[in-house]
C-alpha cells in the first residue's frame, strides 16, 4: 500500500500547494454525481480508460508536451504517442490542470509505477473460473476474467513462470487486486529483469539485504535514488535488476519509496479499496486513513454496507493527515450482467441489454467515470459510440439511489455465457429439484432438472434447498453456458 500513496506523492510535494487528486476513470457519456472533479491545477490518479489524448477520471487531458515517466524511463509527450506507451488499466498518476467542465484538462505530467514485476508462483482458479490466484515472489495476486486488462496474454493462457507487470489496488487482506496485468516473457534465471518493492531488512553493512524472503545484492554499478548508495534496515524500497535464482536479486536500481498524501491536502478524490474498517469515521482507502462520518453516500445505502474491501471513491480534504470526506461514492459492482447490446442511447450514454429472450431488457447507464473498453477488436478510443446492436458485453456496476444500473465498467468481447448477478426477486423466484423460476431485476429465466445450484461457498445443493434458503434482495446469480437457451445452467448464492 506504500507503493500506491508514493504514486501520488512526489507531484503533489514539487507543486507546493494543496491538491485535488482523482482515481480511476473512463470514457462514457451521460452524467455523473461526482464528474470529473473540480477545475484548477491538481493531480489526478486512477487506472487509463482510454486514448485519443488520454482518459482518466472520465476526464479528457490534453498531453502535448507532458513529461512522461512510465516505470522510471522519462520522455515528453507529442499528444499522439501516449497509446504506444501507457496502457488501459493502468494506475498512473497526472498533474495538470482541469477545465471548469470537469471533464477536459491539460496533462504537465504522467507518472506511472508497476506494483510488481516478476514470475507466476502456483496457479489456483476459483470454481466458476472468473478469478485466479497466484503469488509473485510474496505479492499475492487475483486477476479477474471479465474486469483485469490483459496484455501479451490472457485469463486462459496464465502459466507458471510467465513474467507479468502488474498494476491494481491493494485490498484488506493485502492482495493485489490487478487492473492490468501485462506479460514480458517467461522465466529465465539470471536473465529476466523483475521489480519488487519492500521493507528492508538483515542488511550486512556492504552489499546484501532482504526483502522478505528475496536476499537483493548490489555493487558500485547498481543506481540508487533518494539514496546515498546504500541502504538502511527499516527503509521501505523499490528494487529493479536480474533474477539470478528464484530467491536472489542482482539489482540495477534501488529506489527509496515514501509513502502519504501529506497532512493537510485542501481537496482530494481518491479511489481504492476499503481496508482497516472500524466503521464510518475511521478506515482507510489505499492507505489513506479516512473519516467519512459527515459524508454523503452514492448510493445512499453504501453508508450501511460499506466494508473492508469495498471499491470506493473519496471527495473531501485532508487536515492533520486524515482524509475528512465530503462525498464517498461505490467505484466497485455488486451488479454484472454479460449479454447481448439490443440497442444504445450514446447522448444519454446508455446500452440497453437482452438477457433472456422474451424478457425485459436491461437497460445500463454509463457516466464519466466508467471504464470502457474493446477487448473484442481492441479499437481505441472506444466509447458508447462504437458499440452496436448484437455486441457482447461484460458489465460490472451497481444500483444508484434512484434504482437504475450505473456501469464502472463496460468491456466487449466475442460473444459467451449469459450471466447475471443481482438481489433475488422473491416472488417470482420458487426453484425445486426438477423445475422452476429464478428472478433478478423483474428477469426471469427457468431452471429445470440440469440446472447445478451452489450455496455461497460454491458448495453444490440441491434446487429445494436453494428454493428454501433464498430470500427477496439475496445476492444471486444465474448462468445459462453458450449457445444459450434460455434454461440456467448454474445458479448460485454470492457473498
Amino acid at each position: 500500500m506504500i507503493g500506491q500513496l508514493q504514486k501520488g506523492i512526489i507531484v503533489a510535494a514539487v507543486l507546493g500547494l494543496g491538491v485535488f487528486i482523482t482515481a480511476c476513470g473512463g470514457s462514457g457519456g451521460g452524467s455523473s454525481l461526482a464528474g470529473g472533479g473540480i477545475g484548477g491545477t491538481g493531480v489526478t490518479s486512477g487506472t487509463v480508460s482510454g486514448f485519443g489524448s488520454v482518459f482518466v477520471n472520465g476526464i479528457e487531458f490534453a498531453t502535448d508536451g507532458a513529461s512522461r515517466d512510465v516505470d522510471d524511463v522519462i520522455d515528453i509527450s507529442d499528444g499522439r504517442d501516449d497509446n504506444t506507451v501507457l496502457g488501459i488499466g493502468m494506475v498512473v498518476t497526472i498533474t495538470g490542470t482541469v477545465n471548469a467542465d470537469g471533464v477536459t484538462g491539460t496533462a504537465e505530467s504522467i507518472v506511472y509505477d508497476d506494483d510488481v514485476e516478476g514470475p507466476v508462483g502456483a496457479i489456483v482458479a476459483d470454481q466458476d473460473m472468473v478469478t485466479k490466484t497466484f503469488a509473485i515472489f510474496r505479492t499475492t495476486v487475483v486477476v479477474d476474467r471479465n474486469t483485469t486488462v490483459f496484455v501479451s496474454t490472457d485469463y486462459g493462457s496464465l502459466a507458471e513462470n510467465d513474467l507479468l507487470e502488474v498494476s491494481g489496488y491493494f485490498g484488506a487482506d493485502g492482495v493485489l487486486q490487478a487492473t492490468r496485468v501485462e506479460k514480458n516473457g517467461v522465466l529465465v534465471p539470471g536473465v529476466s529483469n523483475v521489480e519488487i518493492k519492500g521493507e528492508v531488512s538483515g542488511f550486512n553493512g556492504i552489499d546484501t539485504f532482504m526483502l522478505d524472503d528475496i536476499s537483493v545484492r548490489f555493487d558500485a554499478a547498481t543506481a540508487f535514488e533518494d539514496l546515498p548508495g546504500t541502504v538502511q534496515n527499516g527503509q521501505f524500497v523499490e528494487v529493479q535488476g536480474t533474477l539470478e535464482t528464484v530467491t536472489s536479486i542482482a539489482a540495477r536500481r534501488i529506489e527509496l519509496e515514501e509513502g502519504g498524501f501529506g497532512n493537510d491536502v485542501d481537496e482530494i478524490s481518491l479511489e481504492g479499496i476499503v481496508t482497516d474498517f472500524n466503521g464510518s469515521g475511521d478506515f482507510r482507502v489505499a492507505g489513506q486513513r479516512v473519516n467519512a462520518a459527515n459524508a454523503t453516500f452514492e448510493p445512499a445505502a453504501l453508508l450501511t454496507s460499506i466494508a473492508n474491501n469495498a471499491k470506493v471513491e473519496i471527495e473531501g480534504s485532508i487536515v492533520d493527515g486524515i482524509l475528512q470526506a465530503r462525498e464517498v461514492e461505490q467505484r466497485g459492482g455488486d451488479v454484472r450482467v454479460s449479454a447481448i447490446v439490443v440497442s444504445k442511447n450514446s447522448l444519454a450514454g446508455t446500452v440497453t441489454l437482452q438477457v433472456v429472450s422474451g424478457q425485459p431488457y436491461l437497460t445500463i447507464s454509463s457516466n464519466s467515470q466508467t471504464q470502457i473498453e474493446d477487448k473484442r477488436d481492441e479499437e481505441e478510443p472506444f466509447s458508447i459510440d462504437h458499440i452496436d446492436a448484437g455486441d457482447y458485453l461484460n458489465v460490472e456496476g451497481y444500483v444508484d439511489s434512484n434504482g437504475g444500473i450505473v456501469a464502472t465498467q463496460i468491456e466487449r468481447e466475442e460473444a459467451g455465457d449469459i450471466e447475471l448477478h443481482g438481489p433475488a426477486d422473491v416472488p417470482p423466484t420458487l426453484v425445486s429439484n426438477l423445475a422452476g423460476v429464478v428472478s433478478i431485476f423483474g428477469i426471469e429465466i427457468v431452471t429445470d432438472g440440469s440446472t447445478e445450484f451452489e450455496d455461497a461457498d460454491e458448495a453444490s445443493i440441491r434446487g429445494d434447498d436453494f428454493g428454501a434458503q433464498v430470500n427477496d434482495a439475496d445476492r444471486i446469480a444465474f448462468e445459462d453456458d453458450f449457445p444459450a437457451n434460455g434454461i440456467a445452467d448454474e445458479v448460485e448464492f454470492e457473498d
